[in-house]
Order: structure tokens, then C-alpha cells, then sequence
């Protein structure tokens, strides 16, 4: 008796996984019929739909996306923090929202020391930078007058040495230092002619670009 009890209750453990399988089909042809369904909505409805799923699952919104139709709100925000500083410029390009330091606004000729007077701008800046969700890319550039100091041997170690000193101080301040990549470009990278004392004053300069992950 005891013997015919025991393979009963075996029978039926071996059987268990059914109930799961059946429970992970009918999940899996669920959310395949929602996706169906919001593919076949209209923008408006598609909408309603959404916030519905993300009320449902308990999706919080991410912070502001990059590049869509709020994108100039993000430049908008950005130029408030540096419309009282000169020698700082914000703009939309291909590659993302650059933000642009004259050499002069952050360091001293040949240093790559953060000038103190800079540091309440970029603790601004580092404010809104938690709202932005995106990639930064901090890049170093400077003109093509040769540099040779024990320090800075040549314009890549002195162009990256910015770039790093300015992430260094946004990561002290509390930005996730995941979240950046340093670029020392030397003269590579001029935006005007290297011929004339106002093309190599434009040309010496940190940016930072938000990232734009279309941009190829």
C-alpha cells in the first residue's frame, strides 16, 4: 500500500513542470498579442497604451532623452547655467549637444589646473548633467604652437590633461565616472586657422558633448 502511495506522489512531482511551462506560453503569447496590438494603434492610442504598460509594470520615466523634440529644451537649459559667463558656448551639432570652453575660461596658458573661479559654472553644470541622460565626451583640443615642458612633452599630453582634469572635477562633484570619456585631440581638430592669433585662441578649448547615439 505504502509502496503504491509513494509512485503516485512521484508520478505527480514529474508532472509539476507542466504547470510552469503552460504559465510561461501563456506570458510569451501575451505580450507577443501586445505587441501586435501597439503596432496597430495610432500615435494616440499607441500612448494611452504605453503609460497603461509602464503603470502596470511600474516603469519609471527615464530623464530627459536626447535629440528628440526635447532636445532644445536640454540647450536651453544648459545656456541659463553659462548665459552670465563669457567664453561659453552651447549648440546642437550631428554628434550631440556641445558645450564649449574657451582655454582661457578654464586655465592658465600651459596649465591644466581648473581655474577656481570657473568651478561654481561647472558645479551648475553637473546640477543639470544628473537630469540628462546621455554619454558625455569630454575632448581637449589646443593650437598648433609647440608645448615642451617636463610636465607636458608635447599638445596630446597637455589637450588630454584638460579633458581629464575637467572630468575629474565633475566626478568629485558626484557625476557617475561611467558616464564620461576623455579625448585629447592636440591641434587636430581646429575649427579655424591656426594662422592668425584669433584662429589659435578659437582653436584652444575643452568640449563637452552630450553624446548623440544616432550620430555615427
Amino acid at each position: 500500500m505504502r509502496s503504491r502511495r509513494k509512485r503516485e506522489e512521484e508520478h505527480e512531482n514529474h508532472e509539476r513542470w507542466l504547470v510552469s511551462y503552460a504559465d510561461f506560453i501563456t506570458l510569451m503569447f501575451t505580450f507577443f498579442v501586445a505587441l501586435y496590438a501597439l503596432s496597430s494603434l495610432d500615435q494616440g492610442k499607441a500612448q494611452k497604451f504605453t503609460s497603461s504598460l509602464k503603470q502596470a509594470f511600474k516603469v519609471i520615466d527615464d530623464p530627459i532623452p536626447l535629440h528628440d523634440t526635447r532636445s532644445k529644451e536640454m540647450v536651453e537649459l544648459l545656456r541659463g547655467v553659462i548665459s552670465q559667463t563669457s567664453g561659453i558656448t552651447v549648440k546642437e551639432e550631428p554628434r550631440g549637444v556641445v558645450i564649449t570652453f574657451s582655454d582661457g575660461v578654464l586655465f592658465k596658458s600651459g596649465s591644466a589646473e581648473v581655474k577656481k573661479d570657473i568651478l561654481p559654472v561647472l558645479k551648475e553644470l553637473s546640477e543639470k548633467f544628473r537630469d540628462i541622460n546621455g554619454h558625455f565626451i569630454v575632448e581637449g583640443h589646443t593650437d598648433n604652437l609647440p608645448i615642451a615642458s617636463d610636465k607636458y612633452p608635447s599638445n596630446w599630453e597637455l589637450s588630454a590633461a584638460r579633458a581629464g582634469s575637467v572630468v575629474a572635477h565633475l566626478v568629485s562633484i558626484g557625476i557617475d565616472p561611467e558616464r564620461f570619456s576623455v579625448a585629447g585631440y592636440a591641434e587636430y581638430r581646429a575649427l579655424e586657422s591656426n594662422l592668425t592669433e584669433e584662429g589659435r585662441a578659437r582653436n584652444r578649448r575643452v568640449e563637452i558633448v552630450v553624446k548623440n547615439n544616432k550620430a555615427s
